[in-house]
């Protein structure tokens, strides 16, 4: 039944390979996300060379690039893949829903609080079989890791370097602005806090964001002032705990208030005049625009902001 000797040599496991290196553009997420070794993915690798007398993939600055040829056959062994999966859930009863995708995630707490559990929800009521992996986004956006697959999106804070790099693409999907929180002042909620009185008291600084200096830092140094950082916490809720605790003020994304736990002692005002906005941004390679994975993925992070945004 088949055309060639070659194609003999194939099992299953090899076209797999070939799916997973197709999405993933990384033998090392490819191995990661099979647990199977990295040889054993070069080995599967090298065989589908052979056997279809084409490289299939070509290395790109630290991705794994797909030839016209790999493109072409992709349809159809996803059809072996699937069709396999048909007969394996009637003959065994597996569900539907059995998690088989895993889309790992670089994002900061911002995303986590008000765009992820929208996202999960989606997820939950189409039933779709996938598991989101996220790790917190550091001081440096991950674009070695971007551009290599071993993330498949990251989310930043706009406007941003990611902007201007070749290898990236990006679209907002929340607009943002802050509110200030205090236990320093004695004020009437609502109220715009003055610039003198914004310098004048100790600040509670949510970290980690993407430079040592901050927006609001740059913002303050650009007009010629400063504050002074008290603590510096890892969560927003930490830092408002702090705040209910000791006089001080914490500059909180807008968005964020109605999902975090503020005590009646803690006042809630306006920033100074032209405190900075921002954008949340989602941002992924280049290369992989084209990839319907990713493309699921964008459309469902898109979806929820919408939600976010339009509540």
């Amino acid at each position: 039944m088949l055309h060639s000797n070659y194609l003999k040599q194939l099992d299953l496991q090899d076209i797999v390979v070939f799916l997973n290196l197709l999405e993933q553009r990384s033998a090392k997420r490819t191995a990661e996300l099979m647990s199977i070794s990295q040889p054993t993915v070069s080995y599967c690798l090298k065989r589908l060379r052979g056997c279809f007398d084409d490289t299939l993939f070509a290395s790109s600055q630290g991705a794994l690039l797909p030839t016209t040829k790999a493109e072409k056959i992709a349809p159809y062994l996803r059809v072996v893949v699937e069709s396999v999966n048909r007969c394996a859930e009637e003959e065994a009863g597996w569900p539907s829903a059995a998690v088989t995708k895993v889309w790992q995630i670089c994002a900061p707490e911002h995303f986590e609080l008000s765009v992820l559990p929208q996202a999960l929800q989606s997820l939950a009521k189409e039933q779709t079989a996938v598991s989101l992996h996220l790790e917190r986004l550091s001081r440096d956006l991950p674009i070695d890791r971007l551009i290599s697959g071993d993330v498949d999106i990251a989310i930043g804070f706009g406007p941003g370097y990611h902007q201007l790099h070749p290898e990236l693409e990006w679209q907002s999907i929340l607009n943002d602005q802050f509110v200030c929180l205090t236990s320093y002042l004695r004020q009437d909620a609502g109220k715009t806090m003055s610039l003198d009185e914004f310098c004048a008291s100790p600040h509670v600084y949510p970290t980690p964001w993407l430079s040592e200096k901050n927006m609001v830092d740059s913002w303050l140094d650009k007009i010629g002032r400063a504050r002074k950082v008290l603590v510096k916490a890892n969560g927003y809720q930490a830092c408002v705990n702090i705040i209910a605790a000791v006089p001080a003020t914490l500059a909180l994304p807008a968005k964020l208030l109605p999902l975090l736990r503020i005590p009646e002692s803690v006042v809630i005002c306006e920033p100074p005049m032209g405190f900075p906005q921002f954008t949340l941004d989602m941002i992924w390679s280049k290369d992989r625009s084209r990839s319907l994975d990713i493309g699921n993925l964008r459309r469902l992070i898109h979806s929820a902001s919408e939600e976010i945004m339009n509540k």
